[in-house]
């Protein structure tokens, strides 16, 4: 018989793969093993749910009471008279009413007090200025019967006058003065024609009867 011949065939190892570690692979398990336990429990507690009645998720509603409440002292600058007619130029109310004319000043303490000899001999006060009898304003006192912020605002008070009291105050002149008190602008409603204090008073008091302010002007 003829010999055959066998062609002959070389092996090479399979080359093996790296083992994985034991400890990583429970972390794998343990995770896999998490996770569908989550979804399980997702599903079923979807499915549960409706059954048990609690509805659709809670609304957080806003609080009954006020987030913020205003201070009963908003704190800030507060200006002294800011209310008053004459500092906020409303002038919807009555006339502004004059603090009394200061009380003299008692002469004969105050020379006492300084060491100054006191005057014995009286002193002739200044003659008055005749008076005109075609202007109702002649005469060395005046009243005071409205401070004002501007000038306006004094003759819309004298109009005031005109109309309530007429038989008083119609035969006067009336002067609007301005001048400045404690740094503020003012006009002031005056009448002059009076031959001392005491005629002024008098016609003080029938204006003060009459339901209006009227001061006798000693500055």
């Amino acid at each position: 018989m003829a010999r055959q011949e066998f062609r002959e065939f070389s092996y090479k190892s399979r080359p093996q793969r790296p083992a994985v570690d034991p400890a990583m692979r429970r972390i794998a398990f343990l995770a896999a093993g998490g996770a569908v336990l989550i979804i399980a429990v997702a599903m079923l507690w979807s499915g549960v749910r409706p059954r048990l009645g609690f509805g659709p998720p809670p609304e957080i509603a806003a609080p009954a009471t006020p987030l913020r409440v205003a201070p009963a002292d908003p704190g800030g600058l507060t200006v002294p008279g800011a209310n008053e007619a004459i500092m906020s130029g409303d002038d919807s109310g009555p006339a502004p009413v004059l603090a009394p004319a200061s009380p003299a000043p008692a002469l004969a303490q105050l020379q006492q007090q300084s060491g100054v000899p006191e005057i014995t001999a009286p002193v002739a006060p200044p003659a008055p200025p005749p008076a005109s009898a075609g202007n109702p304003n002649a005469g060395p006192v005046e009243v005071q019967l409205a401070a004002t912020v501007d000038q306006a605002s004094a003759e819309k008070a004298w109009s005031a006058y005109l109309g309530k009291i007429p038989g008083l105050v119609g035969n006067k002149k009336p002067e609007f003065l301005p001048a400045v008190v404690d740094g503020e602008s003012i006009w002031r409603l005056r009448l002059g024609g009076f031959a001392d204090a005491s005629a002024a008073a008098a016609f003080c008091a029938q204006v003060v009867a009459a339901g209006e302010t009227c001061t006798v002007a000693g500055f």
